[in-house]
């Protein structure tokens, strides 16, 4: 029987990141491969607003903090995620998740960007956000307990 599809993940973070389960990001990443039947690798930064504000600036021109910017790479090397945790910390509030949710949340987003889902019309966001929500409940359903 052939493997499943996996993504590996190499994990970089800025001094203040919050703690987070890295294994259960994994999962999570793991599990939107095979549904999404893909393979490869990607990169995820988890920064400060400094930070991905630099990144924002420089790659699309937009002055200001943004919650996850994606980069796409390319057949096996899918790309990279920047996530901010301070904005990530501020959305979670809102949202009614942990910080180490929200994380995982927008690193979902960005990785979402990667295997070619966009959100620049309110159509395709809508159908993103829906397949976003729906990755990681069943995610969870399937694999209960904390992000942090």
């Amino acid at each position: 029987m052939p493997k499943p599809p996996v993504i590996e993940i190499g994990l970089t973070c800025s001094d203040g990141a919050p703690q987070f389960s890295f294994d259960r990001l994994q999962e999570l990443v793991t599990s939107v491969a095979v549904a999404e039947n893909r393979h490869g690798e990607i990169g995820v930064w988890l920064c400060t607003d400094d930070e991905i504000a630099d990144l924002h600036l420089r790659f699309m021109n937009i002055s200001g903090p943004t919650d996850v910017i994606s980069f796409p790479g390319d057949s096996q090397y899918l790309g990279d995620i920047a996530v901010s945790f301070e904005t990530a910390a501020m959305q979670a509030i809102d949202a009614g998740n942990s910080v180490a949710r929200e994380i995982a949340y927008l690193a979902l987003h960005g990785l979402l960007h990667l295997l070619d889902y966009d959100d620049l019309i309110p159509e395709e966001r809508q159908r993103m956000l829906n397949r976003q929500d729906e990755l990681i409940l069943a995610y969870e359903k399937a694999a209960p307990g904390d992000w942090d």
